[in-house]
């Protein structure tokens, strides 16, 4: 956010330096700065009925808006709480009070050993680390049957909303292509083969996972 903003204003500030000498193209410069200016308002704003909306579930006592919060540090569109450990602190503290949004993505983090809960919009695997894959993933599937979900809030286009991830979508894919890596001596290592029949067990999660679609957070919400 900080970069952002520095960036919009040293935009500015080349249109007002440039303006004298730059003929026609000083026009075209202070329109792209007044754009950048209109899209961080718009940017500000949506974050602002984000952060509305952690706040009014955590003042009723909602462990999803815990949840919100650890998974808007983690995205890093909230800036409060630094560093790995301490983020994953926060997903802990909103399982423990109950939110299943975050059990799973701390079951999902175990599996695919990231170093923080989220990463929703990344591919997933086992990162050479079989032991922890298998860990993870047997803590996920029993999860995953009494919520198929995550949610994630997200800006769409400018607009506030919950997003829903299916997460056995983020696990079947390996059991459809397997996982490799490259050893230090070159070579291709297999650490999880093909392997059909756990790719449909995650599969049928993923293609059965029913969840809303749109969820608008503003006031003009409207369903597409």
């Amino acid at each position: 956010m900080h970069n952002i903003r520095s960036l919009i204003a040293t935009s500015a500030l080349a249109v007002l330096l440039a303006a004298p000498n730059a003929g026609c193209m000083a026009p075209v410069q202070a329109v792209n700065a007044i754009e950048q200016s209109a899209a961080q308002r718009d940017l500000d704003k949506g974050i602002a009925v984000l952060r509305a909306h952690i706040k009014a579930l955590q003042d009723k006592g909602d462990p999803l808006g815990d949840y919100f919060y650890a998974l808007g540090n983690s995205d890093g569109w909230i800036e409060e709480v630094k560093g790995p450990a301490a983020i994953t602190a926060l997903f802990e503290k909103a399982a423990a009070r109950g939110s299943m949004d975050a059990k799973i993505l701390l079951a999902l983090q175990l599996a695919t050993s990231e170093p923080v809960p989220g990463q929703l919009d990344d591919s997933m695997g086992p990162r050479q680390n079989l032991p922890a894959w298998e860990a993870g993933l047997a803590q996920l599937l029993p999860l995953l049957k009494e919520q198929c979900y995550a949610r994630r809030l997200v800006l769409d286009a400018g607009r506030p909303r919950v997003r829903y991830y299916s997460i056995a979508y983020k696990i079947w894919p390996t059991f459809r292509d397997g996982n490799s890596f490259k050893n230090k001596q070159g070579q291709w290592e297999t650490v999880i083969p093909k392997i059909p029949e756990r790719q449909k067990v995650w599969e049928d999660i993923d293609r059965k996972c029913e969840r809303p679609q749109t969820e608008w957070l503003d006031a003009t919400s409207t369903q597409r």
